[in-house]
């Protein structure tokens, strides 16, 4: 798996109708900043879609977890910044929730 070292990387609450291209995500966007990655889950959380837009056009691609569910973190703002440990651990199915609880005991609060 590829690593992340931006934390440039929100994550959107509520559920996505993942039949959409990259065009109709950017579109629930908005405005998409460059270098920012974006990701959006359906109603099963089984998979995610991430867009980001760079000077050379737009990236899309998904992630399905065939075993369980992404364990989405919920904002009631809508979206959610994530650093880059925190988009590994989605990624591979960990509860981020876990992650920066661990964190805020060790002292690491970000």
């Amino acid at each position: 798996m590829a690593r992340v070292e931006s934390d440039r990387c929100y994550v959107y609450g509520g559920v996505v109708d993942l039949r959409k291209g990259a065009s109709g995500l950017i579109a629930l966007l908005g405005e998409a900043e460059p270098e920012v990655l974006y990701l959006f889950s359906n109603r099963t959380r089984a998979l995610l879609k991430f867009v980001a837009v760079d000077q050379s056009g737009v990236w899309c691609g998904t992630r399905r977890l065939h075993h369980s569910r992404f364990a989405w973190p919920e904002s009631p703002q809508g979206r959610q910044r994530l650093t880059a440990d925190e988009l590994a651990c989605l990624l591979v199915g960990d509860d981020v929730k876990k992650l920066r609880l661990r964190k805020t005991l060790a002292g690491q609060v970000a």
